[in-house]
């Protein structure tokens, strides 16, 4: 019977959710089928519909037990908030996301969770600047809490609790706003915080790739990889690395990794494309379809697009 009842909350929270009037809470209302015969009344029961929401994985079940929450003094609202925040920026929907977290910072401005998550999620709104004056605060209060009274990044202090995403978003911002060295500094304090983080070491390794400093960006990535031999992004751009470098049979080796060979090749020939070397684009997708167990219409498609482009930059 118990199952049958969780089962039963699960289904009715389940479905998409849609923008609606507040619940009176500073979020627009989730309309859930099924959502008014399951609203809790006190918090011993929103905290069963948070942890059987949970249980479900459904992100409108999430979100929505998050927001039943916010009406019970027993929780935390800025924990709910950035909770939601969470979802709403997993889920793609920026602007909800925004406003949970914007809603977490009015109830608690120094939450640096909050403003690093808000900041992160600007970065992806590309709203630069406002991302990084919110992660210069985050990093600003953490270099205090350590006793710092520079935050100079030629000179950053760290321990396991400092924001490495703060300082990895920072060095994405100062690479966009093509400022490399000092997207490097960033890069080398977040891995001073979590050295083993593949993720981490390929940012590194592309900040120096677009810095044309092809050894250093090397033994990032080879660092990448040997911290998480099945991270792709590393192995990718590891490939991207040697084929601008001209070494050809590198760059397939290490597509291959991630790939299949039919697959690393057309990868190969689309590169050569965008670098104008259409004779290397055209043998390297002649060569996947030749290799692919049956018919690969993207590698026959960039084929006659090669050939195209080709023949117009002949004229």
């Amino acid at each position: 019977m118990k199952h049958t009842a969780l089962a039963l909350v699960i289904i009715l929270l389940s479905g998409c959710s849609a923008m609606s009037d507040s619940d009176g809470n500073g979020l627009p209302a989730i309309k859930t089928p099924g959502a008014g015969a399951i609203k809790p009344t006190n918090g011993k029961e929103a905290r069963m519909l948070i942890a059987q929401s949970q249980t479900s994985g459904d992100l409108d079940a999430m979100i929505y037990a998050y927001i039943q929450a916010l009406a019970f003094n027993e929780f935390d609202k800025v924990d709910l908030y950035i909770n939601i925040a969470r979802l709403e920026h997993q889920r793609n929907n920026n602007a909800r996301a925004e406003l949970a977290y914007r809603n977490a910072l009015r109830e608690d401005a120094k939450r640096l969770d909050a403003k690093e998550g808000l900041a992160l999620l600007l970065i992806d709104m590309k709203r630069h600047r406002e991302a990084e004056t919110l992660l210069l605060e985050v990093v600003k209060a953490d270099q205090a809490r350590l006793g710092q009274a520079s935050t100079d990044v030629d000179e950053c202090v760290t321990n396991a609790e400092s924001p490495w995403r703060s300082y990895n978003g920072l060095g994405l911002l100062a690479d966009i706003l093509e400022q490399g060295q000092q997207a490097r500094k960033h890069y080398r304090c977040a891995l001073q915080i979590q050295p083993g983080m593949a993720m981490l070491h390929t940012n590194l390794g592309f900040s120096h790739y677009l810095n044309s400093d092809y050894p250093q960006a090397e033994q990032a990535y080879t660092r990448a990889v040997n911290q998480e031999p099945e991270y792709e992004r590393a192995w990718s751009n590891l490939g991207l690395l040697y084929y601008r470098w001209g070494r050809q049979s590198e760059a397939l080796m290490a597509l291959r990794k991630i790939m299949s060979q039919a697959e690393a090749l057309n990868d190969l020939g689309y590169i050569a494309m965008m670098e104008g070397e259409y004779d290397i684009a055209s043998s390297l997708f002649q060569r996947a379809i030749d290799a692919s167990p049956r018919y690969y219409p993207k590698a026959v498609d960039n084929l006659s697009q090669a050939k195209s482009m080709q023949a117009v930059s002949k004229r």
